[in-house]
């Protein structure tokens, strides 16, 4: 009984202080994953694949001369994708697509490259944006969604060379509301990014080998 009683009490405290800190990741999920840094000029702006105000807020950075160079993510192209097309039916490629969006709002194509084939993950794109990396970059502006700004900005500063600077950035054409867990879009966006961050934090890593 001397021991049992203890082993209780600490299992219960422990139950209780694992209902509290699940609460709080519940609720306070969007400021966690959240981290930004401060605009700056840099040598080039990464855009992420993914949701397309991406590469919309990229080319506002652009155009407002924060670089003078877009490096956008090529991602993987689904089956149903290649299944469509395959009946002649045009279905743009998302990364056709976020050209066509920053060549529609002003960014010259030569000032537009693609890296990676089939990008399945942030930390896929991290790896491929390396290899391709020109070695006379020094600092990018990483773009992509507010909830996505934590991660990113982790992997992508393990993954390229120290002397690179990354300057993490979120689109503001993506609001998050407060109470996210009822909202269609973003409920599925924070838990999965909840999934995926702890995921990531537990050694898991999701690549492709081309």
């Amino acid at each position: 009984m001397k021991i049992v009683r203890p082993l209780l009490t600490l299992t219960g405290a422990l139950t209780v202080a694992g209902m509290l800190a699940s609460a709080v990741l519940f609720f306070f999920a969007p400021v966690l994953l959240q981290q930004e840094d401060g605009l700056e000029k840099a040598d080039a702006i990464v855009v992420l694949g993914g949701h397309y105000y991406r590469p919309v807020y990229a080319a506002d950075l652009y155009n407002k001369g924060y670089a003078p160079l877009i490096l956008a993510s090529k991602p993987v192209v689904t089956p149903e994708i290649e299944a469509v097309r395959e009946l002649d039916i045009y279905f743009p490629y998302q990364w056709e697509l976020f050209r066509d969006v920053l060549l529609k709002k002003g960014v010259p194509a030569d000032k537009i490259d693609f890296f990676g084939k089939a990008n399945i993950s942030t930390l896929d794109e991290a790896e491929k944006l390396k290899a391709k990396l020109p070695p006379q970059i020094k600092s990018i502006i990483l773009v992509t969604s507010p909830m996505h700004t934590r991660r990113a900005g982790i992997i992508f500063r393990e993954i390229l060379p120290p002397d690179v600077k990354v300057i993490v950035v979120g689109t503001p054409y993506e609001i998050t509301p407060d109470k996210w867990w009822t909202n269609f879009r973003a409920a599925p966006f924070v838990l999965l990014e909840v999934a995926k961050t702890i995921y990531y934090e537990l050694g898991g890593a999701m690549k492709n080998s081309e």
